[in-house]
């Protein structure tokens, strides 16, 4: 009998995704160093940081520079990176979809009432 893993299976319980309809889920990151940051934290970070720098510098000041082995911190940037891509996806496509719906309403704008 051979078992099959789901995707699940290969992702640790404390992973968790960016939103109800993100696809991008985020784990538990070890570090080098031994520390491990949490999922919830670095999604905390990355709603609470305007830009990447300061993403990245949260993570500085709160582990230290020398905490993070090559690449590590570059998990990081692509998750966020990842995640404001999406974002603006998302806003791109509620964009669209109101121009739609817009559009339709520019037809009658000969009619004074239309509007209302």
């Amino acid at each position: 009998m051979k078992i099959i893993k789901t995707f699940e299976d290969f992702i640790s319980e404390d992973a968790m995704r960016a939103g109800e309809d993100s696809k991008i889920i985020i784990d538990d990151i070890k570090l080098d160093s031994g520390s491990t940051i949490k999922s919830a934290e670095i999604l905390g970070a990355i709603t609470a940081a305007i830009t990447d720098g300061e993403f990245k510098q949260y993570f500085y000041d709160t582990y230290g520079e020398n905490a993070f082995g090559e690449g590590e911190i570059d998990q990081l940037v692509k998750i966020y990176n990842d995640l404001s891509a999406e974002e603006l996806e998302a806003e791109k496509e509620a964009e669209e979809e109101g121009g739609e719906e817009g559009g339709e309403g520019e037809e009658d704008s000969d009619d004074p009432l239309a509007g209302l």
